[in-house]
């Protein structure tokens, strides 16, 4: 791990001294640091876990939906397989506004109600996991429109 550790942000905390020697120790290993406040450190870390745990929780129940749809599950994470990377690529070249793509960005309201229908009939806590991020989405979706003036 620590050959492939260069160009790693890490998170840090602490104060000016304790800053200062820390800054030579995270230089030798090529890391990048970027300071936060202890205040927000338990945030910090829960951007974290929504970035990659729950990010794997998320593409576990598309996959748990495409066999409950019919597919065998090896396909299914076939079909995931260039969606999943080109949608992460996207969202770290670009940002996630610009990356944004499907019904809720094109504002297709009625295909977003017909999955919801089908994903709460399936199963009713991933229902509402779906409405949650539909809702999301939508947000992301207008704050991410272009302002007109």
């Amino acid at each position: 791990v620590v050959e492939h550790f260069a160009g790693t942000y890490c998170g840090v905390e602490g104060n000016a001294p304790a800053l200062a020697k820390m800054r030579q120790a995270f230089a030798d290993i090529g890391a990048e640091w970027v300071v936060i406040d202890g205040a927000a450190k338990v945030l910090y870390h829960a951007a974290a876990v929504m970035a990659s745990n729950y990010l794997v929780t998320l593409l576990d129940v598309a996959q748990q939906a495409y066999v409950k749809a019919g597919v065998a599950d090896d396909v299914a994470l076939k079909l995931m397989a260039p969606l999943v990377r080109e949608t992460l690529e996207n969202v770290l070249r670009i940002g996630p506004g610009k990356a944004l793509t499907g019904p809720v960005a094109r504002g297709d309201l009625k295909t977003v109600e017909l999955q919801s229908k089908a994903v709460h009939a399936w199963d009713a806590r991933d229902g509402a996991m779906y409405d949650l991020m539909a809702d999301l989405t939508a947000s992301l979706a207008a704050r991410s429109r272009p302002k007109v003036s």
